[in-house]
């Protein structure tokens, strides 16, 4: 599949080998201007339906292999899917005014003759980001499930992929956080099936929180927004899962990882991967379970990359998933799906990073690993989701989606040496954390009118966290006497005390349509939150004589946001937008109570909630009839940037913020699709105002580097593609006056190149190569080279070249 889809507007839809469902407006009887290019018989009727006002349905593996003509002009949707489908053995068959089939030629004769039509599982997505009646006012890249799975060859992680997929983003730490991993230089919300990552204690690792062999499709929206509440700032990347339902399949799939700068055992990986779904009768269902191994990682130059102590990683790791949704269709109208999943990594390495390189110059000398470790537990993620949904789709004239969720979440971080740090009690500590989340949506789509031009989307949200922070103390001299070795458990304490967070929401946003070239959208969202605590003993007085007591407390906060966009399409297959939106961030009260020292008061902290205004003008649309194209430019602003701590958090203050930048794509295909070639660019700056400062530079773990990414693609015959891909960051200094700090460093450019190829050798069977760091390339990534825990235990290289060869068999 090229990449053309990866940069278009969000739409609804489902492919699963089973469906794609299509969803707009009520289908017109009058003729419609459509401007649909060349393609896949796919793409085509993809197309078709962004164009048109109609639901199309039809199985996905029919379209395998088959190819459609351009259509320009003005017909009606029946006659376009006639010219579309031509001889291509398939009919369109209306299932009413609002739904056309499209099926086998002899099914839909059949279909016709007996006035019954048996249908795979229809998935009505919750998606709070489509319209039936307006265009996106906004930038959003769409991966697919086949596209994630070729992409996924190229890739070390989810967070890798989409780094070099999606513009506004920043690279990733190629380890398992994702901190300073930012989307146009802010924070985003991370969703799976509408359930949100994020916590408000933020571990800084959601992005590693699901297997991507789980995911259906992934859509990742620039810019901020309120629509799901608090989180995101700078975007939201909303993550489907394998769906149930259609006709029964199944798939096995089995990778094997190895890098090519050193051979040998210890860096061998590969995961094994098998998912079933069907229907029976009304009942869809779906089941996915695999199990992974993270062998050890090597640079360029054949050298093992010590762990990263700051944040952690996954090296000689084992992960597991397993996950299932069992849905039923109680009507024509009405469905209920149950899903649950469960992800568990852990480590199990004989390595340590060396901490004697820390008194070396920062930058000088790479990360060292140690053999001989001793810690009974290392660096683990474990999560587990249920998802209970609802759907109606005749509720005052519209559709109802309702959910209730649950999220069971732990994870532990590498042990740090906390002696020179007052706040953590001086210790040689282990820090994890446990968070339970639960939490409703209700959306509701009301068309206002009978024109079809004007609909209401509104809701409610509740959400409820509660976490804790234990930590582990390790014997300072047995740690000292190993180098840095062996940690010997004495004792157990409290970093953060249990903190329960509740907010509750409610929004109404109002799509209209004018006419077939502008249309308007605007919408509020009030936001209200609470937090609470009990009495605690804080590290820093873990060591007194007579450690005093933090009383509990509680805090209280409220918001009000707003968006407006205007959205004009001079001619079909055009769209200029220009749109302001506010997002909002929650402040990370865990961060201020975990830091407490005596006498310290909750409500003397500065937590307002973080309000971003983000305007925005845009373009997307075709150049020509093998070009799709997209250009924005956006500016932020905020009037209290993200908590700030100096000092070990003992002095807290909040930032002015400008953030503004240019982002683009493009994507070319051939009339036959043999070639396709693209791109994107994104160049951003980030200016903040301290407290009683001028305006300064903001750090670069929020503002990247000018990225750019271009790829190449060939299709020798139908069976057989290939893809080249390239990847740069530029230079920049983020020191200020010439002293780096944290996060102010000097950084130098990097280029990665990767190779995917893959090839159908049977209807059922397929193989896949992936090279990432094709020429082996010895280089430090943006988090590597800013160093995240000021010294060079942080200073990790990227891995040199790894080889990763996948084979799926289709059951």
């Amino acid at each position: 599949m090229s990449q053309s889809f990866l940069h278009a507007p969000v739409r609804l839809s489902l492919l699963a080998g089973s469906l794609l469902l299509s969803q707009w407006s009520l289908a017109e009887s009058a003729p419609v201007d459509f401007d649909v290019p060349a393609a896949s018989l796919e793409k085509s009727l993809n197309a078709l339906a962004r164009q048109s006002s109609a639901q199309i349905l039809f199985a996905s593996d029919l379209t395998v292999g088959k190819t459609a003509p351009a259509l320009r002009g003005r017909y009606t949707l029946q006659e376009a899917l006639e010219r579309l489908l031509g001889d291509s053995g398939l009919k369109a068959q209306a299932r009413d005014e609002q739904t056309f089939l499209v099926l086998p030629g002899s099914n839909a004769n059949a279909s016709q003759a007996s006035g019954a039509v048996e249908l795979d599982s229809l998935t009505i997505s919750a998606s709070r980001l489509d319209s039936n009646v307006v265009p996106q006012a906004r930038q959003v890249n769409v991966i697919e499930h086949k596209q994630l799975e070729q992409l996924r060859q190229g890739s070390d992680s989810l967070a890798t992929l989409l780094a070099k997929s999606v513009p506004g983003m920043a690279d990733s730490s190629r380890t398992i956080t994702d901190y300073g991993q930012t989307l146009r230089g802010r924070t985003m919300l991370v969703l799976v099936d509408g359930v949100p990552l994020n916590t408000n204690r933020d571990s800084s690792r959601n992005l590693a929180n699901i297997d991507p062999a789980l995911i259906e499709r992934i859509e990742v929206i620039r810019g901020s927004s309120a629509i799901y509440g608090a989180g995101a700032t700078g975007g939201i990347i909303s993550i489907t899962t394998r769906a149930a339902g259609g006709e029964p399949r199944a798939s096995t799939s089995l990778s094997a990882v190895s890098p090519l700068s050193k051979l040998g055992s210890d860096g061998l990986g590969g995961q094994l991967q098998h998912h079933v779904a069907g229907s029976q009768g009304r009942v869809d269902y779906a089941l996915d379970f695999g199990a992974r191994h993270i062998g050890a990682s090597y640079d360029a130059k054949g050298h093992r990359l010590a762990p990263e102590p700051s944040q952690g990683d996954l090296f000689d790791s084992n992960t597991f998933n397993v996950g299932g949704k069992l849905g039923l269709r109680i009507d024509d109208v009405q469905r209920i799906q149950l899903s649950a999943s469960h992800y568990n990594a852990e480590q199990n390495t004989d390595y340590t990073s060396d901490p004697s390189v820390a008194r070396l110059p920062a930058g000088s000398v790479p990360a060292r690993p140690l053999s001989g470790l001793s810690l009974a537990e290392q660096n683990q993620i474990k999560n587990t989701l249920l998802n209970l949904e609802y759907a109606h789709t005749d509720v005052l004239g519209g559709t109802l989606n309702a959910q209730l969720y649950y999220r069971d979440y732990f994870t532990r971080f590498t042990p740090f040496d906390a002696r020179a740090v007052a706040t953590r009690g001086r210790n040689v500590d282990q820090v994890m954390q446990n968070s339970e989340v639960f939490g409703s949506r209700v959306t509701l789509r009301t068309p206002l009118g009978d024109q079809g031009s004007t609909e209401l989307l509104w809701g409610a949200d509740f959400n409820q966290e509660r976490s804790d922070m234990p930590i582990d103390i390790f014997d300072p001299r047995a740690y000292d006497a190993s180098g840095g070795r062996v940690f010997d458990k004495i004792g157990k304490l409290t970093y953060m005390p249990d903190l329960t967070t509740r907010s509750v929401g409610g929004f109404a946003q109002l799509q209209h349509r004018l006419n077939e070239q502008w249309s308007v959208e605007g919408g509020m969202r009030y936001e209200y939150a609470t937090a609470k605590y009990d009495d605690f003993i804080p590290l820093s007085e873990s060591t007194a004589t007579q450690p005093a007591t933090v009383r509990g407390g509680d805090v209280d906060y409220d918001s009000v946001l707003s968006n407006i966009s205007l959205t004009y399409s001079p001619v079909a297959g055009q769209e200029i937008y220009a749109a302001f939106s506010q997002g909002f961030q929650l402040p990370d009260i865990g961060v201020q109570v975990r830091n407490a020292r005596r006498g310290f008061d909750i409500g003397s902290s500065n937590l307002e909630p973080v309000k971003t205004n983000n305007y925005e003008l845009g373009w997307r649309g075709g150049l020509g009839e093998q070009t799709l194209a997209s250009l924005a430019v956006f500016y932020t602003t905020s009037k209290l940037g993200d908590v700030q701590s100096f000092n070990n958090g003992l002095i807290l203050t909040r930032t002015k913020e400008r953030i503004y930048g240019v982002e683009g794509s493009a994507d070319w295909l051939t009339d036959d699709e043999r070639w396709g070639a693209g791109g994107t660019f994104t160049w951003m700056k980030g200016r903040e105002q301290p407290e009683g400062r001028d305006w300064q530079d903001m750090t670069g773990y929020r503002i990247p580097p000018l990225k750019l990414t271009a790829y190449l693609e060939f299709k020798p015959t139908q069976d057989w593609s290939s893809r080249v891909q390239v990847t740069y960051f530029d230079s920049a200094d983020y020191r200020l006056n010439g002293v780096a700090s944290f996060g102010r460093r000097k950084v130098d450019s990097y280029t990665t190149v990767d190779m995917i190829s893959q090839y159908q050798f049977s209807e059922n069977d397929q193989v896949s190569m992936g090279i990432q760091n094709l020429f082996n390339r010895s280089y430090y990534p943006l988090y590597s080279q800013l160093m995240r825990s000021s010294n060079n235990t942080s200073h990790l290289p990227a891995p040199g070249t790894v080889l990763t060869a996948s084979y799926t068999h289709q059951w």
